[in-house]
């Protein structure tokens, strides 16, 4: 059944979003979903043939959240595989016939649970223009939004469908029209999956909040500063990465301090930022941050014993992740060193 929506009825979903958006963005998983290699994958998906079984496998583990993780679950794993297993047959079965592509998936992933989300995501990336990105949690979102508006269709059954697919696109982009701003696409698209998923954080503390870093991406052949010398920056591991985005990241401020806690450089280089997102490869640069690991000097601890803990939670394997997060009161300045007179 095709959905409509009337002036109205978009204007009302839009403010309820409006609404709650801080609510659900909030606790949104930002380092399992980076922007950018979506961006890329549809570009390349737009050639089937050419996409490689290490893509295939990179673009699902990101679908499923499992971007630069390991904990996939064994029915993800076992999804991804049957879709590499399957992908060869596919290019040559399939051309621009939406139709043939989610029947060849129906046909040759057994869990269909979890093939249709996989499906729908293929589908994305190799029409965007014709889907949107969808999942369960997203189609969730969709029907209960309809329920709140008394929406005519919205005792309609759910099924993993195709159309169900050209539902959520139609409602997606009619609601896009009425949601303001440069990134509204992105925030409607995360908002919608935040959303259906709100069940999974119930026993996730209410403090627990997450931010989306504000450089996602860097490059030390790219990255200026005027008040910062990031030249004298001279390792090139995750620690220094993280570093100098602190540093990038304190010169947007019109007005800003070389006297921060702990706590504030978390606050400034949250996880996910210049594309680490990893949590392990993650907590191990933090804590290889506040040592001298390497003979780092970035900053004066006001504990040098603290300092000195850092040094040997970084240089053991059994080392306490969570340590900087535990000492995130403790006063700090930036080095004077990698400060510009001028800046």
């Amino acid at each position: 059944m095709t959905l409509t929506l009337n002036e109205k009825e978009k204007r009302t979903i839009a403010t309820l979003i409006q609404e709650r958006s801080e609510e659900h963005l909030s606790r949104f998983p930002y380092n399992r979903y980076p922007i950018e290699p979506l961006e890329e994958w549809k570009r390349i998906f737009y050639a089937p043939k050419a996409v490689s079984a290490d893509t295939l496998k990179q673009a699902l583990r990101w679908h499923f959240g499992g971007w630069q993780r390991k904990d996939l679950t064994s029915t993800h794993k076992k999804t991804i595989i049957a879709i590499i297993k399957a992908w060869p047959q596919f290019p040559d079965i399939v051309t621009n016939d939406t139709t043939q592509s989610f029947r060849f998936w129906e046909q040759n992933l057994p869990d269909w649970q979890n093939g249709f989300n996989a499906a729908a995501f293929l589908l994305h990336l190799l029409r965007p223009d014709t889907f949107e990105l969808a999942d369960q949690h997203r189609l969730q979102a969709m029907t209960e939004l309809l329920k709140e508006i008394n929406h005519q269709d919205s005792d309609q059954t759910f099924t993993r469908s195709l159309q169900e697919l050209v539902r959520y696109t139609t409602f997606f982009r009619a609601i896009l029209q009425k949601i303001p701003g440069v990134d509204s696409r992105t925030r409607l698209d995360r908002f919608l999956k935040a959303f259906g998923n709100r069940h999974a954080y119930k026993n996730v503390k209410e403090t627990y909040l997450t931010k989306e870093p504000s450089i996602r991406n860097f490059s030390w052949s790219d990255c200026a500063s005027q008040r910062f010398d990031l030249k004298k920056i001279t390792l090139r591991s995750n620690a220094d990465v993280l570093f100098a985005c602190l540093l990038l990241s304190i010169e947007k401020q019109e007005s800003y301090s070389e006297r921060l806690t702990i706590g504030q450089v978390a606050e400034h280089i949250p996880l996910g930022t210049a594309g680490i997102c990893n949590p392990a490869s993650f907590n191990y640069a933090m804590i290889a941050l506040f040592g001298n690991q390497k003979g780092r000097d970035y900053f004066q601890l006001e504990s040098p014993a603290l300092r000195e803990a850092f040094t040997e939670q970084a240089n053991q394997s059994t080392r306490d992740m969570k340590f900087y997060l535990k000492h995130s009161s403790e006063q700090l300045t930036i080095n004077l060193k990698y400060i510009n007179e001028k800046g």
